[in-house]
């Protein structure tokens, strides 16, 4: 069990970046700490939110004076 389980393996596992032993690990002691139960509901619930949050940006073109460093300025 993970001691003082912290925020950031609690976003992890509801992001699904965590391994399958330690994602086991996180869900056993998640299932026995309501606050971390509540935390972990709240990710999964915000996840779709911050994941679409910078799409229209990401979908931009980067701009000519970030690439021209790279070699990549011109087609």
């Amino acid at each position: 069990m993970i001691a003082g389980l912290p925020d950031e393996l609690i976003m992890a596992l509801a992001d699904g970046e965590l391994q399958p032993p330690l994602a086991c690990h996180v869900r056993q002691a998640i299932g026995s700490n309501a606050d971390a139960r509540r935390k972990y509901r709240a990710f999964l619930s915000t996840r779709p939110l911050a994941g679409n949050a910078f799409d229209a940006i990401l979908a931009e073109p980067v701009p000519e004076r970030l690439t021209r460093p790279l070699g990549r300025g011109r087609a």
